[in-house]
C-alpha cells in the first residue's frame, strides 16, 4: 500500500519540481500563471478570476488570437477552453511603443534587468504542453498571414493604452478576425471619467507624465475606439480589479465586439 502511494506521488512531485524550477528561471514574469497545482509564477498581475468571467468558457473547434501575449496567461486560458491558438508579441521589450521622452531610459532599464520577452512564455509553454504558437509581429503588422488563416475569437489584454494609434491597432485585429468573429479587450480604464462623463469619449494623453501609457480612456472611449475601427456590436461586459502588484493595481473593462458577418 505504502509503495502504491509512492508510486501515485511522484508523478506529481515531479511535475511540481519541474513547475517549481520552470518558475524559477525566469527573473520577470509579468502574468500569475498556474504551472502546477500549488506553484504560480510571481507574476505583477493575476488574472485567473478574471479570465473565467471574460472568456467564453468552451471553445473547442475555433481558432484564438492572442494579442501582446508576454508570459502567455491568455493564450494558455484559451488553449485550456479547446481553441487553437496564435499568439503574438514582438520580438524585444525595446520594440514597443514606448513614448520617446522616456525611451531611452528604459531601454536602459530593461538591459540591466535582463528583462527577454518570450522567456515566460517558453517556460510556461514547456511545462503545461501547450501547443500555442508564438508569432513575433507587431500588431500595426497583423494580417490574415501572420496567423495563417482568419480566427473565429481575438483577445487583446492591456494593450490600446501602450500604443500610439490604438484604432489603427484594432483595425488590423478587425482584419484578422472571420466574418461575425469576435474581439474581446480588457482594457484598464478610468472608472471615474466613466461615471462623470458616460456619454463623452475621453482619452487622457499620459505620454510626458507616465513612462509606458500613451492614453488612459474611459469606458466611452474605448468603445468610441472599437466603432472607429469598424466593429459593430459593441457591448460592455463590466469593470475587473485583479489583484495586482501595489503600484498596478487598477480598474480594467471588458468589452466584446464582433466582425460585420458579411465581411
Amino acid at each position: 500500500m505504502c509503495a502504491g502511494n509512492d508510486s501515485t506521488a511522484s508523478p506529481h512531485l515531479a511535475r511540481r519540481a519541474r513547475a517549481e524550477r520552470a518558475a524559477s528561471l525566469n527573473p520577470h514574469w509579468y502574468h500569475s500563471i498556474e504551472l502546477a497545482p500549488g506553484v504560480l509564477t510571481p507574476g505583477h498581475v493575476d488574472l485567473r478570476k478574471t479570465a473565467a468571467t471574460v472568456l467564453p468558457s468552451l471553445l473547442e473547434g475555433s481558432r484564438a488570437l492572442d494579442v501582446g501575449t508576454f508570459d502567455g496567461f491568455w493564450a494558455f486560458e484559451l488553449e485550456r477552453r479547446g481553441a487553437s491558438v496564435v499568439a503574438i508579441d514582438t520580438e524585444t521589450v525595446d520594440a514597443n511603443e514606448w513614448p520617446p521622452l522616456h525611451r531611452a531610459r528604459l531601454e536602459d532599464e530593461a538591459r540591466n534587468l535582463d528583462l527577454r520577452l518570450g522567456r515566460g512564455f517558453e517556460l510556461a509553454a514547456d511545462v503545461l504542453g501547450s501547443n500555442a504558437q508564438r508569432v513575433i509581429c507587431d500588431v500595426y503588422d497583423l494580417s490574415q498571414e501572420t496567423t495563417a488563416g482568419a480566427v473565429d475569437l481575438a483577445f487583446s489584454g492591456a494593450i490600446l493604452l501602450h500604443l500610439r494609434d490604438p484604432v489603427k491597432a484594432l483595425e488590423r485585429m478587425l482584419s484578422v478576425l472571420a466574418p461575425g468573429g469576435t474581439l474581446i479587450i480588457l482594457e484598464p480604464v478610468s472608472v471615474t471619467s466613466s461615471v462623470l462623463a458616460p456619454r463623452r469619449p475621453i482619452a487622457n494623453f499620459r505620454a510626458v507624465s507616465d513612462s509606458f501609457i500613451w492614453w488612459y480612456p474611459n469606458l466611452c472611449a474605448l468603445t468610441a475606439w472599437l466603432r472607429a475601427a469598424g466593429f459593430r456590436d459593441v457591448s460592455f461586459r463590466g469593470f475587473h480589479r485583479p489583484p495586482a502588484a501595489r503600484n498596478m493595481t487598477q480598474w480594467y473593462a471588458a468589452l466584446t465586439a464582433r466582425r460585420h458577418p458579411l465581411t
